[in-house]
């Protein structure tokens, strides 16, 4: 695991390197255990490689290097967990040095170039220079677990695992088709940044750069589209295929947790890595004072009483509501977001991540992924009632009516935080409402469909966006098991025809996983608690303020603070419930305020 940022560039700029030099600094939380800044020529162009290392596999000092020889050089972050079937598979009269998956990787992309993606199991973004043909390959893991951005100019290209380096060199204009993608959906698009010009590799995406040429060409090696098949598994087959993924998602020289709740997504990684593991420790949150927040403090006892049935010590992390501290914490959190994200779950993730780095536990397990992997959300039930009912044209009529979104198969409502063309009040005239154009396959059914929205925007831009950046900021690796290939391959679509298949939530692993309790599958879905709106009503409510002043607002030409300090002051007063409307905005105004303000 690692932090990645460099360039390559036909220009010689100081500037450029003191700004490179700066924000490889910044991200040393994602490898506290080593770092290197590599510098060469190659033909006409200045090469600047910089790499932080969280030593996860191979701990040694040999293992402390950016692989670089006469011809290629490899950045990378992440973990590869079938390394060892492909060491054996194709690099079995090949010489090693380390016992990195890093190492492995490198000698397979000299050997299979990208066509050994395909083959990869695990979670990364890669970095591969070819210096004999002079091209660059930028790759990033099937669901976007691990991030990778860059930029393309008339003089090189850029990159970096935050985008933080990509906004400094940038013009810093506002993309209004994507600020109006975030203000929908409270997440970003998964190949663009608000700021134009800085682009994401998609997930499932690798990108061949010709260096000489300035030219890009995008391709995919995994694609849901072509997953067509219906896949009725068996009991046995599918506990199989948990064991066989989570047992992967062990393999460490570090300490490895995991994240409890007591929901049953945590419960079957928990249950499933004290298998192969028994000394694994769990952690998990809760809100203090108790006594404030004592029917929201449910999870807890779930996770106690899970854990005891388990034999799992169980770490706990109180968040205190009363404490200046975490305030300040809080806030911090929000300003490091290299992304604007509407959704201050991620505090209880921050919390846990912490608690485990206090531990020395540099790796976690979570469930995130289960919900979009295998239908777990609520809305997922509405829709499948609503179509056994024949009612969905009338959510269809909604959706004309909320949005201007040119598909017509999903009741996009669901997704609902800041809709601009609602609010219009709190914009500026000039505001631009662009048109949401989603690329959906056509041939799937309305629930499917809605499966695919997820997995493919949702999952990398919400869920796994959230954990990266409350675990790494902590110098702590987030692992998702439920979002493994194999698996992903098996479940989707998942077939939602059989009798009684989906009026329960995740029916797969509440049927067929054996060492499950009875009272964590009996248990109704809850999403893990956060106190949002006390947050915005108490410890955010002065830092609301400063963020939407005149003086921050004036220049931007889209909000009217007026107008959003009446949206605030109506939820302060519980008139009305505006909680996601105002974290959209203030996630939002925070992050452009930082932007504007960087090197």
């Amino acid at each position: 695991m690692c932090g990645i940022i460099g360039y390559i560039t036909n220009s010689d700029n100081q500037n450029l390197e003191k700004k490179f030099d700066f924000y490889f600094n910044q991200q040393n939380h994602r490898g506290p255990d080593y770092k290197q800044k590599l510098k060469f020529s190659l033909d006409k162009n200045n090469v600047c490689l910089g790499f932080n290392r969280l030593s996860i596999i191979d701990t040694s000092p040999s293992s402390n290097k950016i692989f670089n020889n006469n011809d290629y050089s490899l950045l990378f972050n992440g973990e590869i967990y079938n390394f060892l079937y492909l060491k054996k598979k194709y690099l079995s009269e090949h010489k090693l040095e380390t016992s990195t998956d890093t190492e492995v990787l490198f000698k397979l992309l000299i050997l299979k170039k990208e066509k050994i993606f395909e083959e990869l199991e695990g979670m990364f973004s890669i970095v591969f220079l070819n210096k004999k043909n002079k091209t660059l390959i930028l790759s990033r893991d099937y669901t976007g677990i691990k991030p990778l951005y860059y930029s393309i100019y008339s003089n090189g290209i850029f990159f970096s695992s935050e985008a933080w380096f990509q906004y400094s060199i940038s013009s810093r204009e506002l993309d209004f088709n994507k600020l109006n993608f975030f203000l929908k959906f409270g997440f970003n698009h998964y190949s663009s940044t608000l700021i134009k010009n800085v682009k994401k590799v998609c997930p499932s995406e690798y990108i061949i750069f010709d260096i000489e040429g300035k030219k890009i060409e995008k391709k995919r090696y995994f694609s849901l589209k072509k997953q067509s098949e219906k896949n009725d598994i068996d009991g046995n087959t599918f506990q199989e295929l948990i064991d066989n993924v989570v047992k992967k998602n062990l393999i460490s020289d570090r300490k490895v947790g995991v994240f409890l709740s007591g929901g049953i997504d945590s419960a079957v990684i928990a249950s499933t890595a004290k298998k192969f593991n028994p000394d694994i420790e769990a952690f998990t949150s809760y809100i203090e004072p108790q006594n404030n927040f004592e029917k929201f403090n449910f999870e807890i006892k779930y996770a106690e009483r899970l854990a005891k049935y388990l034999g799992i010590k169980l770490n706990k992390c109180p968040i205190n509501t009363n404490s200046k501290t975490q305030k300040e914490e809080l806030i911090n959190l929000i300003l490091s977001f290299d992304e604007p994200l509407a959704n201050l779950n991620s505090f209880n993730s921050y919390f846990q991540s912490k608690k485990a780095s206090e531990n020395d536990c540099r790796v976690v397990l979570t469930g995130d992924g289960a919900d979009e992997i295998f239908g777990g959300y609520d809305r997922y039930k509405k829709i499948f009632i609503a179509q056994k009912l024949k009612i969905l044209n009338s959510f269809n009529k909604k959706i004309r009516n909320i949005n201007q979104i040119s598909s017509k198969n999903i009741p996009f409502h669901f997704y609902d935080y800041l809709n601009p063309s609602k609010y219009k009040k709190i914009f500026c005239e000039d505001f631009a409402f662009a048109s949401i154009k989603l690329n959906l396959p056509e041939d799937l059914n309305k629930i499917n469909m809605m499966n695919y929205f997820d997995i493919n925007y949702w999952l990398p831009e919400e869920s796994n966006f959230k954990l990266d950046r409350t675990s790494m900021i902590n110098s702590v690796e987030g692992r998702v098991p439920f979002q493994d290939i194999q698996l992903l391959k098996k479940i989707f679509p998942i077939n939602y025809n059989k009798k009684n298949s989906f009026l329960e939530n995740k029916i797969f692993l509440k049927k067929y996983i054996k060492d499950i309790p009875k009272f964590v599958k009996k248990r109704k879905k809850h999403g893990w608690f956060s106190p949002e709106s006390f947050y915005l009503r108490n410890y955010l409510k002065d830092f609301f303020f400063e963020t939407f002043n005149e003086e921050n607002v004036k220049n931007q030409k889209i909000f009217n603070s007026k107008e959003i300090f009446k949206l605030y002051n109506d939820h302060y007063s519980q008139r009305k419930y505006y909680k996601n409307e105002i974290l959209t905005l203030l996630s939002f105004q925070t992050w452009y305020n930082k932007v504007l303000k960087i090197l």
